[in-house]
């Protein structure tokens, strides 16, 4: 079965190259090549819920950026996974993408085959940061939150009221006071600045 692939960079050239390299390969399909994450989402709106399996996504992008764009695509777009292929490559950014739910890693300084072997890994299950980065230890808080409740702090984060959340998640302001409780008592915090804060660090 094919593997179906976006690219969303805003260097067209590079689009194209990557495009050719990776129609050539038996067992990749490019869909699409985006120059910003606004074509990018319009695309997705109109494709469905499943319209590929693994972007390739820049993070120096005309806003908003790959970094901004990662989260909302992983939220509403779940199946999608998210290689990131950019200049940038430090073990913090690493944490941070990881956070933010990105599949994987791979600098435009690799070489073709680092590409191709981090895309059929994404593609069989697994994850493809490069062996420095070691995202783990930023990340190791984010997996205890459910969905639900990562879908909360997300929102916290962006300023919405509890009635708000509530509204927009179709639950009682109750069930979203109970969730933003758990979370501070797993996380370990003891406000809503610090869990702000902490939404902001880990990309949610």
């Amino acid at each position: 079965m094919l593997c179906r692939l976006l690219i969303l960079d805003d260097h067209l050239m590079l689009n194209q190259g990557l495009e050719r390299l990776l129609n050539e390969q038996p067992d990749l399909q490019v869909l699409g090549q985006f120059g910003a994450g606004s074509e990018l989402l319009a695309w997705l709106t109109q494709a469905g819920p499943a319209p590929a399996d693994i972007l390739l996504l820049d993070l120096h992008l005309p806003p908003p950026d790959g970094l901004t764009l990662l989260p909302q695509l992983r939220q509403q777009w779940p199946s999608l996974q998210v290689l990131v292929f950019s200049t940038d490559a430090t073990p913090e950014l690493m944490g941070r993408l990881a956070a933010a739910g990105a599949s994987g890693f791979v600098s435009k300084a690799a070489n073709a085959d680092q590409l191709l072997l981090a895309i059929r890994a994404i593609y069989a299950g697994e994850t493809a940061f490069p062996a420095y980065a070691a995202p783990a230890p930023n990340t190791k808080q984010v997996p205890r939150l459910s969905p639900r409740e990562k879908e909360i702090v997300g929102l916290v984060r962006l300023g919405l009221t509890t009635s708000q959340i509530a509204d927009k998640l179709s639950i009682s302001e109750l069930t979203v006071s109970t969730h933003r409780r758990n979370v501070m008592h797993k996380l370990e915090l003891h406000n809503v600045a610090a869990l702000v804060r902490f939404a902001h660090e880990k990309g949610l």
